[in-house]
C-alpha cells in the first residue's frame, strides 16, 4: 500500500487484467468544517459527495472572551451554557472541532431501518425542531435510542448547529419515542419536539406616536376599495378610550443562535417625541413604556390650536361628498349633530351619504339614496322616496323614503314607508305604515296600515285605503311564532318513531312474558323447597323486567311529548288571538271603496270588510262567535277601552 493511499483511506487490489484498482472504506480526521472536508475527501477519491457518511467519534468545544482565548471546554464547564449571562456576554466566541470517522455509504451501511427525520428552525436561529416522520416500518432494537440521537447530530452538524448545547430536551423525548416504539411496534403520527435552543434576542423599540381615534375611520368598502365619501369627518370616541398614544423607546435585549453566534441589539429610534397639549376632558397616563391620552366623555375629537378636546355637539351646513363625506359617530357617541342648511332647493344631507350618530337634527332636505342611523331623529324638511332612516325615536316634515323606529311623528307622509311600534301622521298621502299603533289625523287616498293593536283615523277623507289587522306584523310576535313552531315540527318529527318502537317492545314483551311466569313460578317452587334458584334463573327474571321497565319509561316520554305538542298547539293558537282585542276606530264617516282586513296566523285566514259610504262606524273588531265562525262587528259608539 502506498503513502498516497493511506492518506486518503484505501486499499489497492489487482483485478482480472492486471490492472490496479481502489477501494474507499473509511478515513478518521479532526475539523472544524466536516461538510468541507467531506468534499475534498470525496474529490482525491473521484467520488460525489453526497455519497460520504460519517459517523462523529468526539467533539472538542472551546471558548475564548475577553479575559482567555481557545478554552478547551470539559463535560462539567459546558454546563455553563445553561448560563444566560454567560452566553449573552458579547466578547464570547465558541468554536467546535469534530472528530469524524468518514466512510463511503453504501446500501449495507445501516441494516436498521431507521425513522425519517427532518430538522427545522426558527428565523434566528434560536430554536432548532426535529421532526420525527410517521412509520410502520420502524423496529425497535437496544441501539435504537443512540442511532436516532446520532442521525439528529449528524444532521445538525451539516446544518452548522453546535452539538451539546441546550440540548437536554432531544434525549428525554428521543427515549420516549423509542419506548413508544417498543410498546406499540410502529410510530402512528408525525412527532415534533425542540433539540436545542438558544437565547432568543428581544428587538429595540422605536418611539411612535399613534392616533387611535383617526385609525377607527373605515375608508375601504367590503369589497376591498376605497371609499372617498367617509374620510371621517367626524373622530367619535367613547368614555375611557384611548386617543393617542406615545410609545417610548425600549432598548431589546441581544440573544444568541444554535450556531453559537452573538445576536446584537440596535439602538432604539427616537423620532416622535412631541408634547401634546389636552383639555380637562382628557387624562394624561404614563407608564415605564408609554404615554396614553384617555377621553374622559364620550364624544367626538377637536383639536384647536394644537390642544387636543372632547366635544358633544357640532354644528354644520350640510353633510356632502364635497364638505365631509359620510360621518360615522356611532349610536352610543353621545354626539349631536345639527345641520343647519333649510334651503328647499338643496339637500342637508347630500345624496348617497351615510351618517350614524347619537342624536341628528337636520334643519333642511335628506338626499337620494341618503342613510341615517340614530338614536334621535328630527328632519325638518323632507326625506327623498330613496332615502333610509333608523332610529328610536323620529320626527319629520314630509316623508317619501323608508322610516324604521319606535316612536315615529310625520307631518305629512306622501307616498313613504313606515315601520315603527307607534306612528303618528298628521296628513297621509298614499304609502304605507306597519306598526302596533297607527294613529293619523287626516287620510287621504291610496294609503295601506297594517297593525297589530290599532289603527286610529281622525278624519277619512279619500278612498282606496286599505285597514289591516295582522298580529304578526310585530318583530316580537314572528319570533315568539318561529320559536313555538320550530318547537312543534321538533316534536312532530320525534313522535313519528314512537308508535312503531313501542309496539315493537311490546311484542317482545308479550312473547317472553308466558316463559317469564314460568321462571318466576320456578323460583318460587325452589325456595318452597329449600333449594337456592340458580343465578340463571334470576338473570332471566331480571332481563325480562328491565324490558318491561324499558317500555314503560319510553311510553311515559311518548305521552308527555304529546301532552307538550298538545300544549305548544294551544299556544300558537292563544297568540293568534291576539287579533280579537285589536281594533280599527274612524272618528268620521267611512267613504266607499276603502278596504277592512283582519288576518289570522294558524291556519291562514283573512276576513274582509268594505264600509259603505256615509256608514258610520267608530270601531271595527272581529269576533271569534264560538262555534268556528269569525265575524267582522261595528260599533256606531267607543268602547272606551
Amino acid at each position: 500500500m502506498g503513502l498516497f493511499d493511506k492518506l486518503t483511506g484505501t486499499d489497492a487490489s489487482i483485478n482480472a487484467n492486471g490492472n490496479e484498482e481502489s477501494e474507499f472504506k473509511s478515513i478518521i480526521i479532526d475539523t472544524a468544517n466536516v461538510i468541507k472536508e467531506l468534499k475534498h475527501i470525496a474529490d482525491a477519491n473521484h467520488l460525489k459527495p453526497t455519497d460520504m457518511g460519517f459517523k462523529i467519534l468526539k467533539v472538542m468545544t472551546y471558548y475564548s472572551d475577553e479575559k482567555s482565548e481557545n478554552n478547551e471546554m470539559t463535560e462539567e464547564e459546558q454546563k455553563l451554557f445553561l448560563d444566560d449571562n454567560f452566553l449573552l456576554n458579547p466578547n464570547l466566541k465558541i468554536k467546535q472541532f469534530y472528530r469524524v470517522e468518514v466512510y463511503k455509504q453504501t446500501s449495507e451501511t445501516n441494516t436498521e431501518l431507521l425513522p425519517t427525520i427532518t430538522l427545522s428552525a426558527n428565523k434566528n436561529l434560536t430554536k432548532v425542531v426535529a421532526t420525527v416522520l410517521k412509520s410502520h416500518e420502524v423496529r425497535y432494537s437496544s441501539k435504537l435510542e443512540q442511532e436516532i440521537i446520532d442521525d439528529i447530530q449528524v444532521k445538525k452538524i451539516k446544518a452548522g448547529i453546535l452539538l451539546g448545547i441546550r440540548d437536554q430536551n432531544m434525549y428525554k423525548e428521543v427515549k420516549k419515542i423509542v419506548a413508544a416504539i417498543r410498546v406499540n411496534g410502529i410510530i402512528d403520527q408525525n412527532i415534533s419536539f425542540v433539540v436545542c435552543h438558544g437565547i432568543d434576542d428581544v428587538p429595540s423599540v422605536n418611539d411612535d406616536l399613534i392616533f387611535y381615534y383617526k385609525k377607527k375611520v373605515n375608508a375601504k368598502s367590503a369589497d376591498g376599495k376605497v371609499d372617498y365619501a367617509k374620510r371621517g369627518y367626524v373622530s367619535a370616541v367613547g368614555e375611557d378610550e384611548c386617543l393617542i398614544e406615545y410609545i417610548k423607546p425600549q432598548l431589546g435585549t441581544a440573544g444568541r443562535n444554535c450556531r453559537g453566534v452573538y445576536i446584537p441589539v440596535k439602538e432604539p429610534q427616537k423620532n416622535n417625541e412631541t408634547p401634546i397639549a389636552i383639555t380637562s376632558n382628557i387624562t394624561k397616563k404614563e407608564s415605564e413604556t408609554s404615554i396614553k391620552y384617555i377621553a374622559n366623555r364620550g364624544g367626538y375629537v377637536v383639536v384647536d390650536k394644537g390642544t387636543y378636546d372632547i366635544q358633544d355637539q357640532m354644528e354644520i351646513n350640510e353633510i356632502s361628498f364635497r364638505s365631509t363625506g359620510s360621518i360615522d359617530a356611532s349610536i352610543t357617541s353621545n354626539i349631536k349633530i345639527n345641520i343647519k342648511e333649510k334651503d328647499i332647493l338643496k339637500d342637508a344631507i347630500g345624496a348617497g351619504m351615510s351618517v350614524e350618530t347619537s342624536e341628528l337634527v337636520v334643519q333642511g332636505n335628506i338626499g337620494s339614496g341618503a342613510k341615517v342611523k340614530a338614536k334621535i331623529v328630527e328632519i325638518g324638511g323632507q326625506t327623498h322616496q330613496s332615502a333610509y332612516i333608523d332610529a328610536d325615536k323620529i320626527t319629520i316634515s314630509v316623508h317619501r323614503g323608508e322610516a324604521n323606529g319606535k316612536e315615529i311623528e310625520i307631518d305629512r307622509l306622501e307616498g313613504g314607508k313606515v315601520i315603527g311600534d307607534t306612528v303618528h301622521v298628521q296628513q297621509m298621502i298614499g304609502g304605507e305604515i306597519i306598526a302596533k299603533v297607527i294613529k293619523i289625523d287626516n287620510l287621504l287616498s291610496n294609503a295601506k296600515m297594517t297593525a297589530s293593536e290599532m289603527i286610529e283615523i281622525t278624519e277619512l277623507k279619500g278612498n282606496n285605503n286599505k285597514f289591516i289587522i295582522d298580529p304578526s306584523v310585530t318583530r316580537e310576535f314572528n319570533e315568539h311564532i318561529t320559536t313555538v313552531t320550530k318547537k312543534i315540527e321538533k316534536l312532530e318529527e320525534d313522535l313519528k318513531a314512537y308508535p312503531r318502537m313501542l309496539s315493537g317492545k311490546k311484542d317482545i314483551i308479550d312473547k317472553n312474558k308466558p316463559m317469564a311466569e314460568m321462571v318466576k313460578e320456578k323460583i318460587v317452587e325452589l325456595k318452597k323447597s329449600g333449594v337456592e334458584p340458580p343465578i340463571t334463573l334470576f338473570a332471566k327474571l331480571k332481563d325480562f323486567q328491565e324490558k318491561v321497565a324499558d317500555y314503560n319509561t319510553q311510553l311515559q316520554i311518548f305521552k308527555d311529548k304529546k301532552e307538550t305538542l298538545r300544549e305548544y298547539k294551544k299556544e300558537l293558537v292563544q297568540v293568534q288571538t291576539k287579533v280579537f282585542s285589536a281594533k280599527i276606530i274612524n272618528h268620521s264617516a267611512w267613504k266607499e271603496f276603502n278596504e277592512v282586513r283582519f288576518k289570522l296566523v294558524s291556519p291562514p285566514t283573512e276576513i274582509t270588510y268594505n264600509p259603505k259610504e256615509r256608514e258610520i262606524s267608530r270601531e271595527i273588531i272581529l269576533k271569534d262567535m264560538g262555534n268556528g265562525e269569525l265575524r267582522v262587528i261595528r260599533s256606531s259608539e267607543y268602547s272606551g277601552s
